[in-house]
């Protein structure tokens, strides 16, 4: 998968009024450009609060052309010669011209396989759009991206997930591969109680879930919002669910803001009741191996552990395997019969080296078990496929 990034903030020369955009089209990691076979038509869309548009006629449909062999792309957007700087308010959308409605989203039918229609652009590769809003003329310094959750048929089961990340070309707080394709599979497990049982170990009427390494957090705000269906679906009453998002210091800031954006989902959807908690703390994971957890990370078990995008640094395998083992052996403080206490974990990856298969010997010599839950195919175009695996690790239930 691909993704168009903002390399520097929108700016408004409001003398125009002319937006400017410096984008580039990379994978995850920042590591290529595309290079696509054939050329690939963006478009730039410009709407005010009520979804008018406040780009000039000529430049509405406009497309923009990246080619194989591009590192940037400038593009100068024209803005209704009416509006002055600080009336300009909108949000302004760069996305494929082939991509299918909601514009400005990834939908999360077209990630994987088995939605896809054979005769869909997206079958040869994704390309995943990208926002950005701008107040009284001045662009936020945060992007966005939005993937549409699809957990049913009906328009109203579909979610649209916002999540901020950097703007420019670190890559430290955006969004990965394996995030976004974990995140539309659970949704789409959402859709059958056997889909959830084979997924979510949901088995009393409260549910806790911790989230390693989250980054900007794309898997723990997902689960914050399907849980509860989830649970409608199963016919399960759940009656309070916890997710706790924990990574590192600097990740911080953009997770809570994430947070606080879904916390705004959840308060409208009257699907959802006030019994999902979503919250953050830090944690490292050279201090988690030694059971040391913040106060949140330590209050209750913890029924189920996610992450996903976190094996790519080999040299952090042994901390990481060691925070889950510390994590197990917290959850059997709590347990009235420790010798049929269970550790489950969600952990997806998509292998990028050789190197990383050192992760479950690591696991296998602090006997955790691990097996395949899904292994997803993720067409680039221009490129070899590459895949995403989620694996379900389990610790404990008579094998403690």
């Amino acid at each position: 998968m691909h993704y168009i990034r903002l390399l520097r903030p929108a700016k408004l020369d409001g003398r125009k009024p002319i937006v400017s955009l410096l984008i580039t089209i990379t994978t995850d990691l920042g590591d290529s450009f595309l290079y696509p076979d054939e050329p690939v038509d963006l478009l730039v869309s410009a709407d005010d609060p009520v979804g008018q548009s406040v780009l000039q006629k000529a430049a509405q449909h406009q497309p923009l052309r990246w080619t194989a062999g591009m590192r940037v792309l400038d593009i100068k957007v024209p803005l209704n010669a009416r509006l002055k700087r600080d009336d300009v308010r909108c949000t302004i959308k760069i996305h494929p011209a082939t991509q299918p409605l909601p514009l400005g989203a990834l939908r999360s039918n077209d990630v994987l396989p088995w939605r896809i229609s054979e005769r869909s652009s997206v079958s040869q590769g994704l390309i995943m759009p990208v926002s950005v809003e701008m107040v009284g003329g001045v662009c936020s310094p945060v992007a966005l991206r939005t993937l549409q959750l699809n957990t049913c048929s009906q328009p109203e089961d579909q979610l649209n997930l916002d999540l901020e990340e950097d703007i420019g070309e670190s890559i430290a707080r955006h969004i990965w591969d394996a995030g976004v394709v974990t995140a539309s599979f659970l949704a789409d497990a959402c859709r059958t109680s056997d889909g959830i049982r084979a997924v979510l170990p949901m088995e009393r009427g409260a549910f806790s879930v911790l989230e390693l390494g989250s980054g900007v957090g794309i898997l723990g705000v997902t689960l914050a919002l399907i849980i509860q269906k989830a649970a409608t679906v199963q016919g399960r009453t759940l009656n309070e669910a916890t997710v706790l998002l924990t990574d590192l210091a600097e990740a911080e800031e953009r997770a809570r803001s994430n947070i606080s954006r879904s916390d705004a989902v959840l308060s409208r959807s009257h699907t959802f009741s006030s019994t999902v908690t979503l919250e953050y703390e830090n944690l490292d994971w050279d201090e988690g191996k030694l059971g040391r957890f913040g106060s949140l990370a330590s209050a209750r078990p913890w029924d189920l552990v996610i992450l996903s995008d976190c094996t790519y640094n080999v040299d952090s395998l042994p901390a990481l395997v060691g925070t889950l083992s510390a994590l197990h052996t917290a959850n059997l403080k709590y347990a009235e019969d420790q010798a049929f206490t269970k550790t489950s974990v969600i952990l997806a990856t998509k292998p990028r080296h050789s190197s990383e298969q050192a992760l479950f010997g690591l696991l296998k010599a602090d006997d955790w078990r691990y097996s395949v839950l899904k292994s997803i195919p993720l067409p680039r175009l221009g490129e070899d496929d590459e895949v995403v695996d989620i694996y379900l690790l389990e610790k404990g239930d008579g094998n403690t």
